[in-house]
């Protein structure tokens, strides 16, 4: 019962945490696949920088920023689902 009790708050800053973490993982693609050499993301976005490919820059870039705030949503999303106390601003 503890345990259920203890969980569900806590759970809340794990959400947290686990949120800004992902944002910080699609960050490190970029330096990852850079130094590895690995095909993807962040290569194709340093492989753009260097041939000044601005459409592709602007595309990974929205892409990124669409994704980081759909991560977000889904976090504040969580909150309420995790703790119901926790409500959207303009709910009655």
């Amino acid at each position: 019962m503890i345990g259920r009790h203890a969980l569900r708050n806590s759970l809340v800053v794990v959400v947290t945490v686990v949120g800004l973490q992902l944002g910080i993982v699609i960050s490190g693609a970029v330096v990852t696949e850079s130094i590895f050499g690995l095909p993807g993301f962040g290569k194709m976005t340093i492989d753009a920088v260097f041939q000044r490919d601005y459409p592709a820059i602007q595309g990974v870039v929205l892409v990124t920023a669409a994704a980081y705030i759909l991560i977000n949503f889904l976090v504040d999303v969580a909150y309420s689902l995790i703790d119901p106390r926790i409500r959207v601003a303009g709910a009655a």
